[in-house]
């Protein structure tokens, strides 16, 4: 696959990767994430599934593992750096715990007797460049559960009730609906989103295993077929316990630690207040919003965790400015304006006037790629 044109992590951003705590395994005590995917793989088996193979994998992969096997095309968005972390010109961190089911459908391939079923389940952190909300974070959990068997397996009614089985033992007070979803290796696709006070939440995508994928793969499609999953493990935490915000699943605050080794319902602790602030900036054009997310957060370093959200909210090219707020902005020729709304709040304490001042500043200045010294400073009286 050619990925001569990405852009590599940097060395810091690279080894912070590596030595982020993957919440889906085992520790002393056992964090809630992991806690739930071990009570979905059991409720599958006592409602007649396969006692699942479980698989571990590096964070590294390469991009015909992440990507060409499963049948990306190399010119697809979810490649570009806009998305992807990638390493060097052939590897990357995983973008999905998919990454490793292409090996291990050919091993379970391999010894699969006709009339037996293989569950495969894969999960683990994976790796994004992605927005910030209380629903996103750029190191979610996820967790693929593959289903390995003869080809009549392959039906949307076993798809359904896979789902049904795993979302009972997940969230079983909430009701659920899909949509169609097409995926790249599968057939008959749906996104499933759980209602969650009467908004929707996505937490998982399934379908059929492609016969493409098998294909692909040189698995048989006359003797092998099955069922694809795969689930957002942040997600389905938060909605079993009601967690408000997901990155109180790393919060540090002995209130919300004590809270995340169990799935009992979340006790609520003290939102503090949030601080709002605009901030204008003067840009390369066609910044994806995960872009500025990543560049904001580097910026933002130790604090970053206060970052609650961050929005576009708007953007203007150089050539739709009056000249006094091109001038203003520093805005080069070429450029656009783009306009974020970054909200802060930390989980365990009050953030100071000053202290949210110093962060909004660093974040200014660090993502203004117009002239030097320019831009509406927030460290400096704007008249």
């Amino acid at each position: 696959m050619d990925t001569s044109s990405k852009k590599t992590v940097s060395g810091g951003a690279f080894q912070q990767a590596l030595l982020q705590i993957d919440l889906t395994e085992a520790a002393t005590p056992d964090h809630a994430v992991r806690l739930l995917l071990k009570e979905i793989l059991q409720k599958l088996t006592e409602k007649g599934w396969p006692q699942a193979q479980l698989l571990t994998g590096p964070r590294i992969v390469s991009a015909e593992e992440n990507y060409g096997l499963l049948g990306y095309d190399s010119s697809e968005v979810t490649l570009g750096s806009a998305h992807t972390r990638w390493v060097d010109e052939c590897s990357l961190l995983r973008t999905q715990t998919t990454s490793q089911i292409p090996a291990a459908l050919q091993r379970a391939a391999q010894v699969r007797q006709p009339g037996e079923t293989i569950l495969l389940a894969a999960p683990g952190i994976t790796f994004r460049r992605d927005s910030r909300d209380r629903w996103h974070c750029a190191e979610p959990h996820q967790m693929d559960i593959w289903v390995l068997g003869d080809p009549e397996l392959s039906t949307h009614e076993h798809l359904l009730r896979l789902v049904s089985d795993i979302l009972k033992s997940a969230v079983p007070d909430k009701s659920w609906i899909y949509n169609q979803s097409p995926h790249h290796y599968t057939e008959g696709g749906i996104e499933v989103n759980v209602l969650n006070d009467r908004a929707q939440v996505e937490v998982l995508e399934c379908g059929r295993i492609a016969k493409s994928l098998l294909d692909r793969l040189k698995i048989d499609p006359v003797r092998h077929g099955g069922l694809a999953l795969g689930m957002g493990l942040d997600r389905l935490t938060m909605l079993r316990k009601g967690i408000p915000d997901i990155r109180l699943l790393r919060d540090k605050n002995e209130r919300v630690q004590a809270q995340m080794h169990d799935l009992n319902p979340w006790s609520v602790v003290s939102r503090l207040p949030s601080i709002t602030r605009d901030i204008s900036l003067a840009v390369t054009p066609g910044l994806s919003e995960e872009v500025l997310t990543e560049r904001m957060l580097q910026a933002a370093g130790d604090c970053s965790d206060w970052i609650e959200e961050m929005q576009v909210k708007g953007r203007w090219p150089f050539s739709d400015l009056p000249m006094q707020a091109i001038e203003r902005l520093g805005l080069l020729p070429g450029q656009e304006n783009v306009l974020l709304r970054v909200v802060l709040r930390d989980c365990s304490r009050s953030i100071t006037t000053a202290e949210a001042n110093a962060l909004y500043s660093k974040i200014q200045s660090a993502l203004h790629e117009g002239a030097l010294g320019a831009g509406y400073r927030m460290d400096l009286p704007n008249v």
